[in-house]
């Protein structure tokens, strides 16, 4: 079982003048002073794309708009203690953030899933989208509302829920999970899905032996949280796995959900397993998404 960590120092922050990307600033600072991490902000001034085809856009603000914008919220976290960079940068968005974060050795993204590039009720932003698919860095979103806006949690993260699957790529959520359990002193929720198959010859049988050896491996994971002195509880349900999992942080208190981009369902680099793509396409709480070992 995987004990990579995060580091959890720096968090950048990329802001672009709306407001549902504003909405996730009071959320990253109350996330930021539980952890001790400073913020880097970031505002990048995108060109505006010829014709209507859809295009990685942050915002059309002039560079003195996103500068005074982005001081305003610097001055908020500082207000409340934290340390602040402020970055202006021009070029794609989703280029521009993954370079600014490798640069100054930011060990989160933090992001909403609507900024100024999405288009549908159920869609990520343009921008969020392509770094959750490419980043080699963990990324932190606040999903869309049912309005298709985003707007964080009035409070702050009192449990962890985390997903497993059995596979060594979803482990990779599990170091993290612990290192922001542990900063932060809260609840851990493990939780794994073993829906049942077709009804064959033999199936209950079957269901019987794999959901045996599901308890067996979740018990395994609480025990290490567990010689961190956190609490945690286990969850093993015939759900479907994010069914699973959004039922689980329905049950728990402010809760952050915490997944790797891909479990058994998916083996392409380029894209997300699909638990965790309907995971922050349709959670009402905040999702941290952990990419694979040696994605770069």
């Amino acid at each position: 079982m995987s004990s990579a960590h995060t580091n959890l120092d720096r968090i950048l922050l990329p802001l672009d003048g709306s407001e549902s990307a504003a909405s996730i600033v009071p959320y990253v600072e109350r996330l930021a002073l539980g952890l001790g991490s400073s913020i880097h902000l970031l505002g990048v001034l995108s060109p505006i794309p010829a014709g209507d085809l859809p295009n990685d856009l942050t915002g059309t603000a002039d560079v003195g708009a996103i500068t005074q914008y982005i001081e305003i919220v610097k001055n908020r976290f500082e207000g409340s203690g934290l340390p602040v960079e402020v970055e202006i940068r021009e070029g794609q968005a989703s280029v521009e953030i993954l370079e600014s974060a490798a640069g100054h050795g930011c060990g989160l993204v933090a992001l909403s899933t609507r900024g100024r590039s999405a288009t549908g009720p159920n869609l990520l932003g343009i921008t969020t989208d392509r770094i959750i698919r490419s980043s080699s860095i963990p990324v932190f979103v606040i999903p869309p509302d049912e309005d298709g806006g985003s707007v964080a949690p009035e409070g702050g993260v009192k449990t962890i829920v985390v997903g497993v699957d059995g596979s060594e790529t979803a482990t990779a959520s599990l170091g993290p999970a612990r290192q922001i359990a542990r900063k932060l002193g809260v609840d851990v929720v493990i939780v794994r899905s073993t829906p049942p198959p077709d009804p064959l010859g033999g199936a209950a049988t079957y269901f019987d032996s794999v959901t045996h050896h599901a308890e067996q491996y979740v018990t395994r994971v609480s025990e290490q949280f567990s010689t961190d002195g956190l609490s945690t509880r286990t969850v093993v349900g015939s759900l479907t796995a994010h069914e699973q999992l959004l039922e689980a942080a329905d049950g728990a208190d402010e809760p952050l959900l915490i997944l790797s981009t891909r479990g058994w369902s998916n083996r392409a680099d380029w894209q997300l397993g699909s638990v965790t793509d309907r995971v922050v396409r349709t959670a009402k709480y905040p999702v941290l998404i952990i990419p694979p070992a040696g994605r770069g």
